[in-house]
């Protein structure tokens, strides 16, 4: 299971100091980046629990079909 969807969210988090350094040495030991290991770890326990998620949607977040093309008059 992987997030292929374009970043294009932003989620900003409040965390204690002692979380993020916990997920900092995490990804360290990983040689990945924080989000990384989030999108990681996020991964693994839907996949350990049978959590489905949607599809990748298109760039902004909004499904292909709501996508319109836009062409100069």
């Amino acid at each position: 299971m992987k997030f292929n969807d374009v970043k294009s969210d932003t989620l900003n988090l409040r965390v204690a100091p002692s979380f993020k350094q916990a997920l900092k040495a995490a990804a360290d030991h990983e040689q990945r980046s924080m989000v990384n290991m989030l999108e990681v770890l996020v991964a693994e326990y839907c996949e350990s629990h049978r959590i489905s998620f949607p599809a990748p949607t298109a760039a902004l977040g909004k499904p292909a079909s709501e996508k319109t093309n836009k062409t100069a008059a």
